[in-house]
């Protein structure tokens, strides 16, 4: 079957339209993704602002044409952490619902971290009896411990690339006193909420997001960006170490024109590297592998699976 998912992010719109097997293999047919930054001052206001919400629903509305184009039977559109936490997301979300023709769920914390984890380990080769797995977004960091394809435990942290940046960072590049801020933050943040979270055995420590297929791709010197050769590569603990220095040491228009940093998030990486180099002093891993498949994966996964029991009824 044939499906598609359009993940509304807090700083992108990501598409994917894939075909889905009996035995839950993907093949893409057609995969996009644009930085609208929804979130963009609501960490200030509270509120989706009205230019944000219309070039989100711009860049909506042709990603669903093109799912449509691309024959998919179904279309799977699903909202996180800056319409779960704006005060008017019911609204705006309602609002791109009436324009686009599909429901637009807004997930949960919990739910969107579950369908990560699911989307994470249907493309590891080979998968791993106990992992780790940490989604680094723009308004929000998820954190999945899991056996098997079951995630065990999930946490939800307003953590995120946009939020972080507008809180604290002003200068280019950001100062050292202002990435100590930002690093005091998140190490705050993850011993008041990681305290009871069991992670013993673990085989491997997974990570997706921009942020993440950056760094894959910065440490593979790639000329050009490949979802095919960042896909499983392993980050060293030393690697995340240097590129998260180079990040944060120079300039946003130098960060701009490096392979696999877009325009669009040049500007938050460096607290995304500070976020991602704190996860992994948090876990005894020898690094990351980097995973390029992130939530709409696992909307198109667990659309295929929900369709797959209607239609055995």
């Amino acid at each position: 079957m044939r499906i598609g998912a359009v993940d509304i992010g807090t700083n992108s719109v990501r598409l994917l339209v894939a075909d889905v097997d009996d035995e839950e293999r993907l093949r893409t047919s057609h995969r996009m993704g644009e930085i609208s930054r929804l979130g963009e001052g609501l960490d200030r206001t509270g509120m989706i602002d009205e230019s944000a919400s219309s070039r989100t629903l711009e860049c909506l509305e042709r990603f669903v044409h093109e799912a449509e184009y691309s024959g998919a039977s179904t279309i799977r559109v699903a909202a996180t952490n800056a319409l779960r936490v704006a005060q008017n997301g019911p609204d705006v979300a309602a609002r791109f619902s009436d324009r686009i023709g599909y429901p637009v769920e807004i997930l949960t914390g919990e739910e969107e971290a579950r369908l990560v984890f699911l989307a994470v380990l249907s493309g590891l080769n080979p998968r791993p009896r106990r992992s780790v797995v940490v989604d680094i977004g723009g308004g929000s960091t998820e954190i999945i411990f899991g056996e098997g394809q079951d995630g065990n435990q999930v946490i939800s942290l307003e953590l995120g690339c946009v939020r972080l940046t507008e809180r604290f960072v002003r200068s280019d590049p950001p100062t050292e006193e202002e990435l100590g801020t930002v690093r005091g933050f998140v190490q705050e943040v993850f011993r008041e909420k990681l305290t009871h979270f069991v992670a013993d055995g673990l085989e491997r420590a997974v990570g997706v997001g921009g942020t993440v297929t950056a760094f894959g791709a910065l440490d593979l010197n790639l000329t050009k960006y490949d979802p095919t050769r960042i896909e499983n590569h392993l980050l060293s603990r030393e690697r995340i170490t240097a590129i998260e220095k180079q990040l944060c040491s120079i300039p946003l228009a130098n960060r701009r024109d490096l392979a696999g940093v877009s325009r669009g998030r040049a500007d938050i990486i460096p607290a995304g590297a500070v976020i991602l180099s704190e996860f992994v002093s948090r876990f005894p891993v020898a690094g990351i592998t980097v995973s390029t498949r992130g939530l709409r994966y696992g909307l198109v996964l667990s659309e295929a699976r929900r369709l797959r029991k209607a239609n055995a009824r």
